[in-house]
């Protein structure tokens, strides 16, 4: 099934450690809508095309932008823009090429990126939301797609408290909050208030 120890997750400059509950922004398609995602909190970015890499790298050289095409030239031209992530097919060789980070579909992928020569620190394994614990329980950080609808954040919050990493999304500053509130009540961060009840 291709079990590991559960680690640290490196996307572009940044490093992220097992307890960070990350957010990714669903495909954005222009600096505008980048800008929005990041300041609504978002850890990941993900765009439709190299040329907006280009221009939301310029802006935040430390964002991790990720990319999902169907195609190779995409990809290629996506990496050499200064993407950092790459989902939606079989990226094991362009991602190792150019040292940036995958999105596998199974465990078992994840295992071939390796082989590949992708870092083991950068790969990710996408889940449904139905087998996410399973996954969870490879040690892979595992990331799933919540579309927006009623449920969403609810959804988000028990994923969260099982193990899942990374979450793409429509609804960034919701879905930062609720995953806050999981980190909180599992101790990887203090409260943002903390309010004793005194009799």
């Amino acid at each position: 099934m291709g079990v590991r120890a559960a680690g640290v997750l490196r996307l572009g400059r940044q490093c992220f450690e097992p307890g960070q509950l990350l957010v990714m922004a669903m495909v954005v398609a222009s600096l505008d809508e980048a800008r929005s995602a990041v300041a609504e909190g978002a850890d990941i970015v993900e765009v439709s095309s190299a040329g907006l890499v280009t221009a939301v790298r310029e802006e935040y050289p430390s964002l991790v932008i990720g990319v999902r095409t169907g195609r190779e030239d995409v990809a290629r031209e996506a990496c050499a823009a200064g993407a950092d992530l790459l989902s939606g097919g079989a990226w094991s060789g362009v991602a190792a090429e150019f040292g940036v980070g995958v999105v596998c579909s199974a465990a078992s992928l994840a295992v071939s990126a390796v082989s590949a020569g992708v870092e083991a620190e950068r790969v990710v394994v996408e889940g449904a939301v139905g087998s996410a614990a399973e996954l969870v329980g490879t040690g892979w950080p595992v990331l799933v797609s919540l579309p927006e609808g009623p449920g969403e954040l609810a959804r988000a919050a028990v994923l969260g408290w099982l193990g899942v990493r990374v979450f793409r999304v429509q609804g960034v500053r919701e879905t930062r909050r609720a995953l806050r509130m999981v980190s909180a009540i599992r101790g990887d961060v203090p409260p943002a208030c903390a309010v004793r009840g005194l009799a």
